[in-house]
């Protein structure tokens, strides 16, 4: 294992900044949409475009826009509205919106070439700077472009993953870790019925007595638990119980799966063309990143333009070389599945199959001086900018920045 870091990358809003490039190849001539340029402070995307719809009475469904972006920024991005609405103009606290040009296509989630970020990262100790700035000139080399940790936000524990568990007919322990499982920042009155539920599982009635006491309304538990209350003596209460879990909370279960399993792969196929001497492994909510130190160019060649696939219920469909394949049945045998039990996803949330590339190969990178850090006496600070390909994740480059 390696040493990674303890550092600040969000203590200000400007410490993380991020700006899309718009595929201008995606936009087509014309002047049926106005394209807008929006700025927003520590808000997130889908709410701030509900504040837009609701002040200028649009239909939430004839915004347009390419991505989501950190909550927990200052993002630049672009939407587009339908012409009829007008020219709209707005400048408030933390949010800018402001009229770019007529075209003749919206946008739609996607269609972006990438992102700029300026990032800054804090609370570096001195001893610790030329490892960073070794590591700043060596980013050519590009990163492994694994999912981050905001991928797994509905996994609790390492290891402990709801759609696995699912897949294994385990759909009793599947849903305990639903109702029972909790991180720091949710709220305390759902915290204090996580563990309430976990130590009264099965006598269901003194749950729900629970949270009538306590004025607890969530339709999710509250029907969950209700319907398991009512079928005591099925044996298919468990899993007919999912059919009350939050459609777009199921859709989170499988891809967090996907994605580690994707990363797990991806882990693999390094660990073939990277010698032991160059491995850096970072743990993560799941386990463990390998970044590399160097890379042989050859290598890093046919690297940077490989992708690999996530994995699906019907991926024998797919056009896949038979290298992925046994990486793939190696994965899924470690982890006691076979691509057969993908199947029993369905019945969850359909999974999605993507080719995502292997490398992502920041551009553009540049960075400043290191200087003493304000907020942090005795420490420092470094201001990195680079550009990323989209469905790439600045926070892994911080990540391969700050390891070593």
């Amino acid at each position: 294992m390696v040493e990674n870091m303890k550092v600040k990358i969000r203590q200000l809003p400007e410490d993380f900044i991020v700006e899309e490039i718009l595929d201008e190849n995606i936009l087509e001539e014309g002047d049926t949409f106005n394209l807008y340029l929006l700025k927003k402070t520590n808000m997130e995307i889908l709410r701030t475009l509900s504040y837009i719809s609701k002040k200028f009475k649009i239909p939430l469904k004839e915004i347009g826009y390419c991505g989501l972006k950190d909550r927990h920024a200052i993002t630049i991005q672009y939407i587009t509205i339908p012409i009829r609405y007008g020219k709209l103009s707005l400048k408030e606290n933390n949010l800018e919106l402001k009229y770019l040009r007529k075209v003749g296509s919206p946008l739609k989630l996607g269609q972006l070439a990438g992102n700029k970020f300026k990032i800054t990262i804090r609370y570096l100790k001195e001893e610790h700077l030329p490892k960073i700035e070794e590591n700043l000139k060596k980013l050519h080399l590009g990163v492994p472009n694994y999912y981050d940790t905001q991928r797994f936000g509905s996994v609790y524990r390492r290891g402990e993953f709801i759609a696995r568990e699912y897949m294994m007919g385990n759909y009793e322990e599947a849903l305990k870790i639903i109702l029972t499982r909790y991180k720091k920042s949710e709220n305390r009155l759902i915290k204090d019925l996580k563990r309430y539920i976990r130590s009264h599982w099965g006598d269901w009635r003194s749950i729900i007595r629970y949270m009538k006491d306590r004025g607890i309304r969530d339709r999710m538990f509250n029907n969950i638990i209700r319907y398991l209350e009512s079928r005591e003596h099925d044996e298919e209460k468990f899993k007919e119980a999912f059919k009350y879990v939050d459609i777009r909370l199921k859709k989170l279960f499988v891809s967090a799966y996907q994605s580690y399993l994707w990363n797990e792969s991806v882990k693999s196929i390094l660990k073939k063309c990277i010698p032991k001497e160059d491995r850096i492994y970072v743990d993560y909510i799941c386990g463990s990143f390998l970044f590399y130190k160097n890379i042989e160019k050859d290598i890093l060649d046919i690297m940077k333009d490989r992708t690999f696939p996530t994995i699906t219920h019907d991926i024998g469909t797919k056009d896949i070389k038979e290298e992925d394949r046994r990486i793939i049945e190696d994965i899924l045998k470690r982890e006691g599945l076979s691509i057969e039990d993908f199947n029993k996803l369905l019945d969850l949330s359909k999974p999605s199959y993507t080719e995502r590339r292997i490398i992502s190969i920041p551009e553009n990178v540049r960075y400043s001086k290191f200087v003493e850090d304000e907020l942090n006496k005795g420490r420092y600070k470094v201001t990195v900018e680079f550009q990323l390909k989209k469905g790439c994740y600045a926070t892994m480059v911080v990540k391969r920045i700050t390891s070593f």
